[in-house]
């Protein structure tokens, strides 16, 4: 369990260390959650849609964004959803463009704040402090915020621009496509039987590391975050 995980520091004992990474993962994970959708009702009244402002999603309240199926998801495994923003796409000035560009929102949002806190985790680590001192441990939670913040952010990303209902990523194929062909309906009715069974795959002994959403978010998404990290890393020179 991701949890499990960040509390041990990888399955090791329970440290100071893994109790930092537990209280640091509320803070991203709210970010990643509430931000995400915030930026689908903003680009949605930008392009001329009031229905979330109507229905209070452009709000910071996290109870207005969670899916709890999504929320247990993110706790369980670090990646997951929230409750879909709801949009008219009828209201667009220019609709195909408009359901494009809210299609897209919540990702590029996501891969912008797992870039800017990218460059705290570069500075933070890069602090000298006595171990185990007072300083240490702000330090290190400070480290931990923006190391997590990063990285769920890419896997919130990355997940949900998988072309699967009611992901951002079939929001986006639909504005290619006919909704109502065989293949959208299939995707409409099972997509959640899809996520459930790589799910399930990802606990199963001697598969879990070959499971699709392993390979697919664990190796794409190191890169994004090894290049974000490299990045700032090149221009404070640490």
């Amino acid at each position: 369990m991701y949890i499990y995980r960040l509390l041990t520091n990888g399955g090791q004992e329970i440290t100071r260390e893994g109790l930092l990474n537990v209280v640091a993962f509320i803070p991203a994970l709210l970010m990643a959650l509430i931000l995400h959708e915030i930026a689908h009702g903003l680009v949605a009244l930008w392009n001329g849609d009031q229905t979330a402002k109507m229905y209070g999603r452009l709000s910071l309240n996290p109870l207005k964004h969670f899916d709890w199926i999504g929320l247990v998801m993110m706790v369980l495994v670090g990646f997951g959803w929230a409750k879909p923003v709801p949009i008219d796409p009828n209201n667009f000035k220019k609709r195909k463009l408009g359901c494009i560009t809210v299609s897209i929102a919540g990702v590029i949002t996501n891969l912008f704040l797992a870039f800017l806190f990218a460059m705290g985790a570069v500075l933070f680590s890069s602090i000298q402090v006595v171990p185990y001192s007072s300083m240490y441990y702000f330090v290190y939670f400070c480290y931990a915020l923006c190391l997590l913040t990063m990285r769920l952010n890419v896997n919130f990303a990355l997940f949900n621009i998988l072309p699967l209902y009611p992901l951002d990523g079939y929001r986006l194929l639909s504005c290619f496509v006919y909704e109502r062909n065989g293949f959208m309906t299939f995707l409409r009715k099972y997509s959640l039987y899809i996520l459930l069974g790589f799910v399930v795959l990802n606990y199963i002994p001697y598969v879990s590391n070959y499971s699709p959403l392993n390979l697919y978010i664990g190796w794409l998404g190191n890169k994004i975050n090894n290049g974000f990290e490299a990045f700032w890393r090149l221009i404070f020179r640490v």
